[in-house]
């Protein structure tokens, strides 16, 4: 079995990985070691040659950190081992297929110990949100190189699935695989449900900011699926439907816009035509999407027909890894929605931001926790904080943005709000709160009004403070089933 290493390529702290792979090769700089390819050399001996070659890496204490990198680079590194090469957002995937070899012209580039590669993936890289999330984790590194045993298995699907990519996915079409295939997905969030009070077998994960409502009737001796995703808790009315997921009861799709399918090592996919609908008008994903945004994989039916469609989820992984997948597709349906509904491009913007800020940080699901009643709560704050901004004039956002992101914004006006709803009045809330808005902020590049949305009770010294980081207090109060609202003069 192949091994999978990662490897930054920046000899002397210069990006050097678009030319490198421009010559289809790997460099792993310290070019004037040269004696570190003979075969006869021992760790030590590696060690030795650097000392002599670079004598401040043992001033700086890092000798023995910098013989590892080339070590593994000369020696551990085998002809058909997969080394990962993340640039930027990108993620390169690459097939070991030569041994070191020294350029004497490159020296002076600090790339002339090299090997050769092939590039896996027909040379196109991967978008890193597009990896399952310990194999982002694994990729976020400073120093030169990594070993990836412990993703090994992801590694290996990931470069095995995207170089045979021509090999399509063959489509499961039998009814008892299809409900089998939608029970992993349910069985996924339903592990890592948050407990809220609202009805209708809404499976809610606050953490990540999703939810799964999987619904299904007979009739006419036919099952018929309705599995609906959207990223804000409600009921019926207040909820919002971003995407729905539904495939047929047995055969090809037809209409129906869902798929469950095999790869060729057996992992089960649950996929999505790229139809939606917008206002009752029918879209298609690929008017409005890039392929780094969200690529395609072919799929074939019994009758040897080829289709492509988007994947929603790998349906076996973790349940942390079903969710999160399952939520970086609705993301962007929700953008296209937002698109297509003619909202403010700023609001479309800011979007667009949420879902690549999330992306570069990671998101992580915590385990089910207890029933409370901070759910329900927060979403009639958050209902009555809407109806008194747009009472005022005020033209704001009607999605949550992101999971981390504010819970409110405005639009079209100079200087736009961002709104934090916290539900009770502790250090913790107001210190989780200062952080939300002001690291939102950053990401999002450009100046905000920002307001903390809290009851009655933040003391003297904690306002003193949010006065001077510019967060304003709003305080909240319970007026009949709705909440009113402490505003500044000036608003």
């Amino acid at each position: 079995m192949p091994k999978a290493f990662a490897f930054r390529l920046k000899p002397s702290r210069k990006d050097r990985v678009e030319e490198l792979l421009k010559d289809n090769q790997i460099a792993i700089g310290w070019s004037q070691a040269q004696k570190l390819l003979d075969p006869s050399l021992d760790k030590s001996a590696f060690r030795t040659e650097l000392d002599i070659q670079y004598p401040d890496l043992a001033k700086r204490g890092r000798l023995g950190h910098d013989t590892n990198h080339v070590w593994r680079f000369i020696r551990e590194v085998s002809i058909g081992d997969v080394v990962v090469v993340p640039h930027g957002d990108n993620v390169h995937f690459l097939e070991v297929t030569s041994g070191p070899r020294l350029l004497p012209g490159k020296i002076a580039d600090d790339t002339a110990i090299r090997r050769n590669v092939s590039p896996l993936l027909d040379g196109k890289p991967l978008s890193r949100r597009s990896l399952p999330s310990e194999f982002r984790r694994a990729l976020n590194f400073r120093v030169t190189s990594k070993e990836l045993s412990s993703v090994l298995k992801d590694v290996l699907a990931v470069a095995k699935v995207t170089q045979d990519s021509r090999v399509p996915l063959i489509a499961v079409e039998n009814r008892a695989g299809i409900a089998a295939g939608v029970k992993l997905w349910r069985n996924a969030f339903e592990q890592l449900r948050t407990p809220h009070e609202f009805s209708g077998g809404l499976l809610w994960i606050a953490d990540v900011g999703i939810w799964l409502l999987v619904r299904g009737w007979d009739r006419d001796g036919e099952h018929r699926y309705w599995n609906g995703l959207g990223n804000r808790l409600g009921n019926n009315t207040t909820r919002n439907l971003i995407v729905e997921v539904n495939p047929p009861d047995g055969g090809k799709p037809g209409r129906w816009q869902g798929l469950v399918a095999k790869t060729s090592d057996g992992q089960t996919w649950l996929l999505h035509s790229g139809e939606m609908k917008v206002k009752e008008r029918g879209i298609q994903l690929r008017d409005h999407v890039t392929a780094d945004q969200l690529p395609t994989v072919e799929v074939r039916f019994s009758d040897g027909t080829l289709e492509s469609y988007f994947p929603v989820a790998r349906l076996d992984a973790a349940p942390s890894d079903v969710v999160i997948q399952t939520k970086r597709f609705m993301d962007v349906c929700l953008q296209v929605r937002t698109k297509e509904l003619g909202a403010d491009p700023a609001f479309i913007e800011v979007q667009r931001k949420a879902h690549l800020f999330e992306e570069s940080i990671g998101q992580t699901v915590v385990p089910p926790q207890g029933a409370k009643l901070v759910d329900r709560v927060h979403a009639r704050i958050w209902h009555s904080l809407c109806d008194e901004l747009e009472q005022k004039g005020f033209t704001v956002s009607n999605e949550r943005v992101g999971s981390l992101g504010p819970d409110l914004f405005t639009t079209e006006h100079e200087t736009p709000y961002l709104f934090e709803i916290k539900t009770s009045a502790g250090a913790s809330d107001y210190l989780k709160a200062v952080g939300q808005l002001t690291v939102y902020e950053k990401a999002l590049g450009r100046a905000h009004r920002k307001f903390l949305v809290i009851p009655p009770g933040i003391d003297d010294i904690a306002s003193r403070i949010l006065d001077e980081l510019d967060i304003e207090v709003v305080e909240f109060s319970r007026h009949g089933s709705g909440y009113t609202f402490a505003w500044p003069d000036e608003l």
